[in-house]
């Protein structure tokens, strides 16, 4: 079992102390996340102290186990016999996991924010040797692999999918390990390196595959960077008029780093959820209203998960041995990490694992 959570209200459901708290509370606030505890109080209620603890007091003398003689434990040790994630969606009910006994979890991972690296070549022109004024050159851009983002399959998601702003569809298709595209284009070089690379991102601007695909940018230099994530290119240049190969130094490459908690990689993980849940892509079903949670490309998300065992014969779901909740939450808020992350607020741009 799979869940995603969203915690875009920058606060986290009142702390415990009220006995007739329920999951009403959350009603009326989309996007506003609480931790219930099952057993506090007798009848249950929200908290907000950590979920475990990764220290134990050993000083015999001193109560404090924060600060006197705490030693680090080999496994995190749950501080609640059972709790649940809930989480407010507006005018309709209140979704939460299920029950989550201390005995059933496995791991809890706190990752930050880590912006997304898309994949780019760097043409240089005076790298090695500069080409002359009139020149003819020929780039053949190989594409040796195509996006898989679950957004660049979907028809309404391009202010997502496409990082570069411009709601590109990927343009291609039918890739397998043995078969690249080839795109070969050519433009004249310049008087200088910008009137160069001007040429050449005039070229790629008006080639609608290309200009679907990867964005240009630079002045002496021309940056072309991958649209998508995941997409990976080689450039290969030769200048035909001198009839020489240019030299790979020429091209400079950023690798694709996909990060963590980037807008497109929440909305996929909302949208998965939802085809899962409601079944969205299946014309068998009637279609849903569904509030939105991740509504702006830019937003960026702190990102939590939960792993724990359920029983695949008498549980939720079936034939399934762990489960798994998912909670972004908007980066800056900075409350789950009291609960999630040991006590440390803010995970930055670091990921710490807790086993069980």
């Amino acid at each position: 079992m799979r869940q995603v959570f969203f915690k875009t209200a920058d606060t986290l459901v009142p702390a415990a102390g009220n006995t007739s708290s329920r999951f009403s509370d959350l009603n009326a606030t989309a996007g506003k996340l609480g931790f219930w505890d099952y057993y506090a109080q007798g009848n249950g209620d929200w908290f907000r102290d950590a979920l475990f603890s990764t220290t134990i007091d050993t000083d015999t003398s001193n109560a404090d186990d924060t600060t006197v003689a705490a030693s680090a434990l080999g496994l995190a040790l749950p501080t609640k016999r059972a709790f649940q994630v809930v989480q407010g969606y507006g005018s309709q009910n209140p979704i939460a996991t299920p029950i989550i006994g201390a005995d059933k979890l496995v791991k809890v991972t706190a990752s930050g924010h880590v912006a997304t690296t898309q994949y780019a070549v760097t043409y240089d022109p005076d790298a090695t040797a500069s080409p002359t004024s009139g020149d003819e050159l020929e780039f053949k851009i190989v594409v040796r692999q195509p996006t898989s983002d679950y957004l660049s399959y979907l028809h309404d998601e391009l202010a997502f999918a496409d990082l570069g702003g411009d709601n590109f569809h990927f343009p291609l298709s039918g890739f397998h390990n043995n078969n690249h595209k080839v795109i070969n284009i050519s433009f004249s070089a310049g008087a200088n390196d910008t009137a160069t690379c001007n040429n050449l991102r005039s070229v790629i601007q008006d080639n609608g595959v290309l200009n679907a695909m990867i964005k240009t940018s630079g002045t002496a230099t021309a940056v072309l960077t991958a649209r998508h994530p995941g997409v990976v290119f080689e450039v290969i240049g030769y200048n035909l008029t001198d009839d020489a190969a240019l030299d790979s130094g020429d091209f400079g490459v950023t690798d694709f780093v996909p990060g963590v908690g980037n807008a497109w990689q929440a909305r996929a993980d909302e949208l998965k959820q939802r085809a899962i849940s409601s079944g969205v892509h299946n014309r068998m079903y009637f279609p849903l209203a569904h509030t939105n949670f991740v509504t702006d490309a830019a937003t960026a998300y702190d990102r939590y998960e939960i792993i724990y065992r359920v029983d695949g014969d008498r549980d939720v779901v079936k034939g399934s041995q762990f489960g798994s909740a998912i909670i972004y939450e908007v980066n800056g808020q900075n409350d789950l990490g009291a609960v999630l992350n040991a006590g440390t607020a803010d995970p930055a741009a670091t990921k710490t694992e807790y086993s069980f």
